[in-house]
C-alpha cells in the first residue's frame, strides 16, 4: 500500500512539473528583471548630480532595449518536460543563465551576471 501510495505521488509532482514548466517567455522576462536591475545598479552607483541621474536614467532605458533585443535573439531554451533550462552562448561557449521549474524561473546572481559579461566584452 504504501509503495502505492508513493508512486500516485511521484507521479502527481511529474505531472504538475510537466503542466507548469516556464517557457521561453518566461525565462527572458526573468533574464530581462536580473540585467535591468545589474544595469540599474551599475549605472546609478556613478552618478553624482540630477544632471548624471538623468543621464543614467536614460542609459538604463536604452541599455534596457537592447539587452531586451540581445536575450530574445541569443537565448537558447531546452525543455526537458519537467523543467528547461537556458543557455546563452558567451565567448564560443555555452553559459546556464537560467533554470525554470514548477512556474519559476531562477536565474544566474546579479555579480555572477557582471562578471560573466565583463569576461565577454
Amino acid at each position: 500500500m504504501k509503495k502505492l501510495i508513493l508512486f500516485i505521488t511521484l507521479i502527481a509532482i511529474v505531472a504538475v512539473g510537466v503542466v507548469t514548466c516556464p517557457q521561453k517567455d518566461a525565462h527572458t522576462d526573468a533574464l530581462m528583471k536580473l540585467v535591468n536591475v545589474a544595469l540599474d545598479t551599475e549605472l546609478s552607483k556613478h552618478a553624482k548630480t540630477e544632471e548624471e541621474m538623468g543621464i543614467a536614467m536614460f542609459g538604463s532605458i536604452l541599455g534596457s532595449g537592447i539587452a531586451e533585443f540581445v536575450i530574445d535573439k541569443k537565448l537558447m531554451v531546452d525543455n526537458y518536460v519537467v523543467c528547461s533550462i537556458g543557455r546563452v552562448l558567451l565567448d564560443g561557449e555555452e553559459k546556464v543563465v537560467s533554470v525554470g521549474c514548477f512556474n519559476h524561473v531562477f536565474t544566474m546572481p546579479e555579480d555572477k551576471l557582471k562578471e560573466e559579461l565583463k569576461k565577454s566584452f
